[in-house]
């Protein structure tokens, strides 16, 4: 699985297309109505979305990036609703169960196969209430084929970046060399490789019911529409298999 090092000084910057209030609302939209949530965010970033989810309940965040949840600490440490710890969405473990789990802005697409995939289903399925909702989004072959082997420059305050993408069909290829700018307005370089891994609706409600969950809905991106083939993001709204 991909981390994020030295990109996540910077990762707010280049995510500021990524709209985290349409998210918000999204998950409002399909959360189960109570006065007070036990929410658990997995691959909770930088915290940008784990600030809004605080005013629904109270919310314990994971990343398994370090360098993560340093950013997520600048944001969230005089939060009294917010908790954060390093994990792994394969195997993190609590000990206490949730009204809400979710995992948004793709993170489940950097899990490289179908066994982390069900690995991670068994561990939501431990962790979540009866009742409770399991919200999870995944980028889609349709998004991937669009950004094709796009290149991208930013010449931004701080720092300069060069995106590269490629996709093969079943894994999309960040490669990311950027230079960001120091205190004494000398540059120093990063590289960094992500990577992307497709996994179309069969599988993944394959996985879901093989972990003792069902999907109960999967809209196109953070609408309350259907997914369609022409998804490029597809929103999972699960449940326990009862």
């Amino acid at each position: 699985m991909s981390e994020y090092e030295t990109f996540s000084l910077i990762y707010d910057a280049v995510m500021a297309n990524y709209d985290y209030d349409e998210a918000f609302r999204w998950v409002k939209g399909v959360a189960v109505e109570r006065d007070r949530l036990d929410i658990l965010e997995m691959a909770m970033g930088t915290g940008k979305l784990t600030e809004k989810l605080t005013a629904m309940g109270m919310v314990v965040g994971f990343d398994r990036s370090e360098e993560m949840l340093m950013q997520a600490y600048r944001r969230l440490y005089k939060n009294p609703r917010a908790k954060w710890t390093k994990m792994d969405l394969r195997n993190f473990s609590f000990g206490k169960s949730f009204d809400l789990i979710l995992c948004l802005c793709d993170g489940l697409n950097y899990l490289p196969d179908e066994a982390d995939l069900l690995a991670c289903f068994k561990q939501v399925r431990a962790h979540l209430n009866t009742g409770g909702r399991f919200l999870f989004d995944l980028n889609t072959a349709a998004r991937f084929w669009e950004y094709g082997d796009l290149k991208e420059i930013r010449d931004e305050e701080g720092y300069f970046l060069t995106w590269e993408n490629h996709f093969d069909g079943a894994v999309n290829r960040y490669v990311i060399t950027a230079f960001l700018e120091e205190e004494d307005g000398s540059y120093e370089r990063f590289d960094e490789i992500h990577e992307e891994y497709v996994y179309d609706e069969k599988t993944v409600e394959k996985c879901l019911r093989e972990a003792g969950l069902k999907a109960l809905a999967m809209y196109d991106g953070y609408s309350f529409s259907p997914a369609t083939p022409q998804s490029k993001r597809i929103s999972f709204v699960a449940g326990i298999d009862e």
